[in-house]
């Protein structure tokens, strides 16, 4: 298959390709969805280098993934797996003390301690986690509040560690759905200092 027909086909067609093996295709997508995934990944944690490493993670696992792939819309994986990749980063500290330092350098340049004050965006992270599902809030608050592992949080409840990181996936989401975003990232960024 020539390259200008690969440049042609939908993304159904492209994940039917690349589960055959199929190198063109995956570079389609690699070069269709490289810069929109770098950006979505940089906007969050504003450091180039994390984001590409993000981006090329999940570019990555796309490809180790790719007989076993089973997808509605590619947009929507990849988007998705950007965000968990993003998520996990700054759960792993990795560029917690440095996004801090920006949310607090925009709050202070922007006048933004009048719009959301750490007290403020600890009240609605409280809030948020009080309307988490039971289990779903104890995970939560034994990783955050805690600060216990996923392997420890599931030895004390007696889960297996898989289920520990889905809970906290479904948490990190209604979080961001009802804090929004920006809120929701300055929230997870403050759980360490999280009373």
């Amino acid at each position: 298959m020539n390259s200008l027909e690969i440049q042609l086909m939908t993304d159904e067609d492209l994940i039917a390709l690349i589960r055959e093996n199929d190198l063109g295709a995956f570079e389609r997508i690699y070069n269709k969805y490289w810069s929109k995934l770098y950006l979505s990944a940089y906007n969050i944690i504003r450091d180039r280098q994390v984001a590409e490493d993000v981006t090329q993670e999940v570019l990555v696992n796309l490809w180790m993934k790719r007989a076993n792939l089973k997808l509605t819309s590619l947009n929507a994986y990849l988007y998705t797996s950007v965000r968990y990749q993003v998520f996990n980063v700054i759960r792993s500290g990795k560029v917690r003390a440095d996004l801090f330092n920006r949310l607090e350098e925009l709050f202070s340049n922007n006048g933004g301690e009048e719009l959301l004050s750490e007290k403020e965006i600890n009240r609605l992270l409280e809030q948020g986690v009080a309307e988490l599902p039971e289990k779903c809030r104890q995970i939560f608050i034994m990783s955050r509040k805690e600060h216990l592992s996923t392997k420890e949080i599931a030895e004390r409840l007696g889960i297996a560690p898989k289920t520990v990181e889905n809970q906290l996936t479904v948490a990190l989401n209604r979080l961001r759905k009802t804090l929004g975003d920006f809120v929701c990232i300055a929230a997870i960024m403050l759980c360490g200092r999280w009373f």
